[in-house]
């Protein structure tokens, strides 16, 4: 991504996330808002959108873990260093982060893993130095959905709409899914996309996207950046669960107000989970007029990453550059 524009786009972010309601609050209001119409007649979510404030995504299961002194304690540690604010800009009000996590259903806020999973996630963060491990954002691989959604900065939206169809463009990895509106059928199982294939319909004025035919090298939820050597169980952002073949979310994208869409998914998989989970937060803000979905550099200057990747000392590289 072009950081010359990182630090104006994170004020902007902010400040737009000062003035949003909780997820309370605009789930009480959901469909109580009455968007613009295309000239066509549906629902106008065209624009360009930033990602929703951060919030936690799920209620650890293991809140006796503390990170030991001098540890990244993840999110704040991580983005503190990567957003620098613009000196330029005028000083706005840092918004607090929304009370609870965005799972509600179930009520514990807890991803409900099935216990061979859990014991799977717990490996999967215990051994992040390792390829095979790694977090497949980090890969460079898609983020698929929910994860896509989730409330990360340097990622941000297009929504563009024709008769029939929407299609939506992410700045992670140029990513792009177009969503037919004519009932269509998924294709065979047996072909699999790494953002799997959307179809969608209209429940009112709330745009359902139902999704399927994934691959299984992704992971449909983690945003931010977890604490070092922290369990699974200790997590609130995500990091580590998985899915397999069977993974199917339901995704509602719903006005609050002109400037707030909702976003709320249902994810199953039998084959992971216990039972369907649900979450659930403002999660597109309407972008200022001048904004672009910009260049997505993912490999580009990630030395440790790369080195995994390839094997090479890419840090030794940089010092004695190969002539």
């Amino acid at each position: 991504m072009n950081t010359v524009h990182v630090g104006r786009i994170a004020v902007v972010a902010m400040s737009l996330a000062a003035v949003t309601m909780t997820p309370s609050t605009a789930a009480g209001q959901g469909g109580a808002f009455e968007p613009p119409r295309t000239t066509w007649g549906d629902p106008d979510l065209s624009g360009h959108y930033l990602p929703g404030p951060y919030q936690a995504l799920e209620t650890p299961a293991n809140d006796g873990w503390a990170p030991p002194e001098g540890a990244n304690l993840g999110q704040g540690a991580a983005f503190s260093r990567f957003f620098e604010p613009d000196p330029d800009a005028p000083a706005q009000p840092r918004a607090s982060a929304p009370s609870g996590p965005m799972i509600i259903d179930p009520a514990s806020g807890r991803v409900p893993l099935q216990p061979w999973a859990t014991e799977q996630r717990n490996e999967i963060m215990a051994r992040q130095n390792q390829l095979e491990h790694l977090d497949p954002r980090v890969r460079c691989l898609p983020a698929a959905f929910p994860r896509a959604h989730l409330p990360v900065g340097y990622n941000t939206y297009q929504i563009v709409q024709g008769p029939g169809y929407v299609l939506m463009l992410y700045e992670w990895n140029h990513h792009s899914r177009y969503i037919p509106l004519d009932a269509s059928p998924h294709p065979d199982p047996a072909i699999k996309l790494g953002m799997g294939d959307s179809r969608g319909h209209w429940d009112g004025t709330t745009l359902v996207v139902d999704t399927t035919n994934f691959t299984d090298n992704t992971w449909p939820v983690g945003h931010g950046a977890p604490p070092d050597d922290a369990p699974g169980t200790a997590l609130t952002t995500g990091h580590g669960i998985f899915h397999s073949g069977q993974l199917h979310v339901v995704e509602r994208f719903t006005f609050v107000d002109a400037d707030t869409i909702q976003y709320e998914a249902t994810i199953e998989d039998p084959d992971v989970f216990t039972q369907p989970w649900t979450l659930r937060y403002n999660g597109l803000q309407r972008a200022p007029d001048d904004h672009m979905l910009f260049e997505y550099a993912c490999h580009e200057g990630n030395g440790r990453n790369l080195s995994l990747l390839t094997g090479t000392d890419v840090e030794a590289a940089r010092v004695h550059p190969i002539r």
